[in-house]
């Protein structure tokens, strides 16, 4: 089973070279050196496939000291330490390193520490969710380490994850997910289960994982792999789990391994397997879990119709054209000294498995390879480019593939600034041009015959003077017109504080009559919803970051009112999402004066109340520029940005007030932040947003996308729309209703030169 991870964000400076190790199957041994300031030096033993392997970062050694676990029975769960300005380097350094494992064992500050024994300088913990597994580790180095973060193991589609059951003692582990479980050990320890021990199976080799501890003799449950599979998991809770057994696709059952006394729970899915457990575990074993993945299915029919994607990139070296496939089931790139020197393509067609041709030139490095599951397929590749000395035009520097089941490739080269995306159905052909390296890229793409929705974009007419280019600002609608507030031309510096009205009509544009408590403060930043023929503004801030409380507009009697002032209401933000049902709004996360938030926050007009909801907590991380939207009663967190852009999906249940990260599928977008939003029956449409953040931060465009997507919460499969629009970032959108179809309406934004745009935009949805 293709392995699964979530990649963190480096903590630390931002000199130095960047360098990303990948994901490998797990660490055993790390060796940090340090010099007087900081640490300076980090070795790395991996185990991938059974073989091991060292990756090095720093040019000083300095004062060695070595961490290993007990591999593979024992693994990393968290990796912390601290960093700070380094004033002989005139840098921020990593200044110490820390590691937690799955035993509960932590190791020694590897590097600085205070005469308190803590590290020294300010302190970072990242860690795995549910006791995940290390993976892999990036960051930046030079002569010292600059940045480090991990890649952990991370549940996603399509296995089904199983909360563990039990109680909250011991400390938390994830062994992951293999292609199967052959054998199980379970031990007693008195009236409890004290010990577990699992076989796994990758590949052809043996991956053994055990918890707690050893008491009794343990017992022993072998399945005929890889005929048989484990397809059932009963078990029983008294405080501790007091009992396992097992069934299998053959009918087989195990023995009641322990006591079966307590509360019961059953992990089970039709024509699933079991390829990995969870838990807690200390002396005994606290709780369990488990992931199942669903037995083999035949690869997805081909999809009608095709086009090709041209070849992007730079002009030199010959045409090459893989032409088109059923699937890509392998890729294979090998690196040079400028970039990406040679790739190749292994496409099947009905039951044939065909080599493609090699292009460019293979170096001393080799080759790396993705490999695609037989029931998934590639969706998008983004493509990074750059022209570097001594070559004429650019050259193709860096690539990265995502499937259908969400599962994305290590970056195969340096990333850079430049970069496009090859999207819109299934890759089933490659083509480009090459010479002793790859110069250009382009696919071909099948569509799916019967699309989630169907529509189509259309510019919305203006007539007369409008609020002119911006970004950074809101829009809602009430009836027919289109109200715009806010926003920004020149970085960080708001434009004006009028409430602008389109008539959808005329097409004509008019100012708002300023009645009430007008808003004394600009702002960029804002949001705004309506309900019924009230507009309902809050949170932006002005260029001095002074920010704004909570206003309505009424469109019928042209009149603002001051509903609560700063200190009565959330914490004052800006960049947030906000959105709203028939006597709700819902505010979602920012940026406010300190730091990024991820509070949820809900007003009802009708008790005129604030009210805090439940936090969702690390699992959804404080962020700016994200979506919020209400579906069926639902509240839906999608994507933003939190130091790095995110591509996860949460959601809230006010029924049962509970969160849930939704594991999401198909044509999945790229991460992004600030993109524009709407919701359609059971659909969230999004479309454009920034993909990475400018290294000038605000006062540059970033990387903007023009993609629009649709992700029906039913299914959590994501789909891509037709392409409507120019890259842009920064837009205000919100639900519309347009000579009678529904959809998505945006308006300006931030373009890939820095300018602003001011053309309307609406996709009209013809069917869902």
């Amino acid at each position: 089973m293709e392995s699964m991870s979530k990649k963190v964000g480096a903590m630390g400076g931002n000199m130095g070279g960047t360098f990303d190790d990948g994901v490998f199957d797990g660490v055993k041994k790390i060796v940090v050196g340090k010099d007087f300031h900081s640490v300076t030096y980090i070795k790395i033993e991996y185990e991938k496939d059974g073989n091991f392997e060292t990756r090095e970062h720093g040019m000083l050694r300095g004062e060695l000291k070595e961490f290993s676990v007990d591999y593979p029975n024992e693994y990393i769960t968290s990796v912390g330490g601290s960093y700070e300005h380094v004033f002989s380097y005139g840098t921020v350094l990593i200044k110490s390193l820390i590691f937690k494992t799955s035993y509960g064992r932590t190791s020694p500050i590897l590097g600085h520490t205070t005469i308190f024994g803590r590290p020294e300088g300010r302190e970072f913990m990242l860690e795995g969710k549910n006791g995940g597994k290390l993976l892999g580790f990036h960051g930046r180095a030079g002569q010292a380490l600059d940045a480090i973060g991990p890649y952990f193991f991370s549940v996603n589609s399509p296995l089904k994850h199983f909360t563990s059951q039990g109680g909250n003692g011991g400390n938390a582990w994830d062994d992951g997910a293999f292609d199967g479980v052959r054998k199980v050990l379970v031990g007693k320890g008195g009236k409890f289960v004290s010990y577990v021990r699992f076989e796994y199976a990758k590949g052809e080799r043996i991956v053994p994982h055990a918890h707690g501890k050893r008491q009794e003799v343990p017992q022993e449950f072998e399945v005929d792999y890889p005929n048989e599979h484990i397809t059932s998991v009963e078990g029983t809770i008294d405080g501790y789990l007091t009992s396992l057994t097992f069934k299998t696709s053959k009918g087989r059952t195990s023995p009641a391994f322990g006591n079966v006394v307590g509360r019961k729970f059953v992990f089970e899915e039709k024509d699933f397997k079991l390829v990995g457990f969870c838990g807690r575990s200390g002396d005994s074993i606290d709780a369990l879990g488990a992931h199942f993945a669903p037995f083999p299915a035949p690869a997805p029919a081909s999809l009608t119709p095709t086009f090709k994607l041209p070849a992007k990139g730079g002009n030199g070296g010959v045409s090459w054209d893989d032409g088109e496939h059923d699937n890509v089931r392998k890729v294979y790139v090998g690196q040079g000294d400028s970039g990406v020197a040679f790739v190749k393509f292994e496409y099947n067609k009905g039951t044939e498995l065909l080599a493609g041709e090699g292009h460019g030139k293979k170096s001393l490095l080799g080759t790396e390879e993705f490999v695609v599951d037989p029931d998934d397929y590639i969706t998008s590749v983004q493509v990074y480019y750059e022209k570097l000395v001594g070559w004429e035009a650019e050259i193709i520097t860096a690539l990265i593939f995502k499937t259908f089941k969400g599962i994305t490739s290590q970056p195969f080269g340096l990333t850079t600034y430049d970069m496009f995306l090859l999207e819109g159905g299934k890759i089933t052909g490659f083509h480009g041009t090459s010479s002793d390296v790859l110069h250009s890229l382009g696919a071909y793409m099948s569509l799916s015959p019967t699309p989630t929705l169907r529509g189509k974009w259309i510019q919305v007419e203006q007539k007369g003077k409008g609020p002119g280019p911006r970004c950074s600002h809101a829009i809602a609608t009430v009836g027919d017109k289109m109200y715009s507030f806010g926003g920004e031309l020149t970085p960080n510096f708001h434009i004006d504080r009028d409430l602008y009205v389109l008539d959808f009509k005329t097409h004509a544009w008019s100012i708002a009559t300023p009645n009430g408590d007008v808003r004394h403060l600009p702002c960029l930043g804002a949001c705004m919803v309506a309900i019924g023929t009230k507009l309902y503004v809050y949170g932006g801030r002005d260029g001095h970051r002074n920010y704004n409380g909570f206003y309505s507009y009424d469109t019928v009697k042209s009149e603002w009112k001051l509903i609560t002032d700063l200190d009565k209401g959330p914490e004052p933000r800006s960049f947030h999402s906000m959105a709203a049902d028939d006597k709700n709004i819902y505010v979602f996360g920012g940026v406010s004066k300190t730091a990024r938030l991820n509070t949820l926050h809900v007003y009802n007009i009708v008790d005129q109340k604030w009210i805090e909801l439940p936090n969702p907590g690390d699992s959804c991380k404080a962020r700016g520029g994200p979506g919020l939207a209400v579906v069926q009663g639902k509240i839906w967190v999608v994507y933003g940005f939190s130091g790095v852009e995110m591509d996860d999906v949460h959601c809230f249940d006010p029924v049962q007030s509970k969160w849930t990260q939704m594991e999401t599928k198909g044509e999945k977008p790229w991460a992004r932040s600030v993109f524009a939003i709407a919701v359609v029956g059971k659909y969230i449409i999004i479309s454009g947003g920034e993909i990475d953040m400018d290294p000038k931060a605000h006062l540059g465009p970033g990387k903007l996308s023009g993609g629009a997507f649709v992700l029906d919460t039913e299914s959590l499969v994501w789909e891509k729309l037709e392409d409507g629009h120019s890259p842009r970032g920064w837009c205000a959108s919100t639900f519309a209703s347009i000579d009678g179809k529904k959809g998505l309406l945006m308006y300006g934004g931030k373009a890939l030169t820095n300018d602003r745009y001011e053309d309307i935009l609406f996709y009209g949805v013809d069917s869902a």
